[in-house]
């Protein structure tokens, strides 16, 4: 890893690593901190540097890629390439604990901040698509299915006609722009109780607006869904998250029907997901919240639709 660090300049030769995890390090030079990821596509690194550049000059909260003495945003090695930034102080936000309604209205208001600023970039036409709705009824469904067998089955039904009859047609309508995608609190960094950071822009698509919400959402639920506690505050949670996101960037009132609706398929597609990867564990812990956040609905729908109509 010297030769790949060296194309930074021969300081970063003498740099301590240390891995956080597969294909993630911890760079240390001195007092300055840095971390070296490998990717591997040199044109999505370009994509990613040009990006960040917008943000960082539209005021957002991140960490820009370093170019190496040739000029580019990454190293090159016969194991890839890699990509080397500073490490942005704070705490990240899977280490909280708790999120408390504070939490929750900064991560709205720096979501909302940052989807205003990716809806402005120029160049997003070079970012792939992302749609949600297909990956889930071209590929998660059956996968679904076919695990749970007749155990889930009436219910699957039920949660299949229901997102028939509610989502199909709304969804065609849902704003669409450049999205994080992976805007999960490990990637949310927090200074002092603020927002102070946000990481990992490679997964950067053009989808629907509402999924980097719900994205977040079952994410935190995720967190604390063993906990009944924690799990039962989650609802006071995404209000917050929800009527936060609004007094930046007002959601529209199709996006507050559909919003359980793509945490369905949210679920669904990560079900499917951890079953390909063969991880039953957080298969059936998704699956779990599925039907937590199902069978509650109609109480749900109400109290969700208003906080994202900004009726707090």
């Amino acid at each position: 890893m010297k030769n790949v660090l060296g194309q930074w300049g021969p300081e970063f030769v003498e740099a301590k690593l240390a891995p956080l995890v597969d294909g993630v390090w911890r760079c240390e030079l001195d007092r300055d901190i840095y971390i070296l990821k490998r990717r591997t596509n040199r044109t999505r690194v370009w994509e990613e540097y040009d990006l960040l550049q917008w943000l960082k000059d539209s005021g957002q909260p991140i960490s820009l890629l370093l170019r190496t003495q040739e000029g580019v945003p990454w190293a090159e090695a016969p194991g890839g390439f890699y990509i080397l930034y500073p490490y942005l102080q704070g705490t990240p936000g899977n280490e909280l604990g708790v999120f408390s309604g504070e939490h929750a209205g900064e991560m709205g208001r720096g979501l909302a901040r940052l989807h205003q600023a990716l809806a402005a970039y120029q160049a997003s036409d070079v970012f792939p698509g992302f749609d949600l709705f297909h990956d889930v009824a071209s590929y998660a469904w059956k996968t679904v299915r076919g695990y749970s067998g007749m155990k889930f089955h009436h219910r699957l039904h039920h949660l299949q006609a229901d997102i028939s009859e509610q989502l199909v047609n709304p969804y065609e309508a849902l704003p669409r722009q450049l999205i994080h995608r992976d805007f999960h609190p490990g990637n949310l960094i927090f200074v002092q109780g603020q927002l102070g950071g946000i990481l990992d822009f490679d997964r950067v698509r053009i989808g629907i607006r509402l999924f980097d919400l719900c994205y977040l959402s079952t994410a935190v639920l995720s967190s604390g869904f063993s906990d009944p506690r924690k799990r039962e505050d989650w609802v006071d949670f995404v209000q917050a998250l929800l009527e936060a996101y609004g007094t930046v960037q007002p959601l529209e009132k199709t996006e507050g029907h559909a919003f359980l609706y793509i945490i369905y398929l949210i679920q669904l597609l990560f079900t499917a997901y951890h079953l390909d990867n063969g991880n039953s564990t957080l298969a059936d812990l998704n699956l779990a919240m599925l039907f937590w956040i199902y069978d509650q609905h109609d109480y749900l729908r109400p109290r969700l639709e208003k906080s994202a109509a900004g009726q707090f």
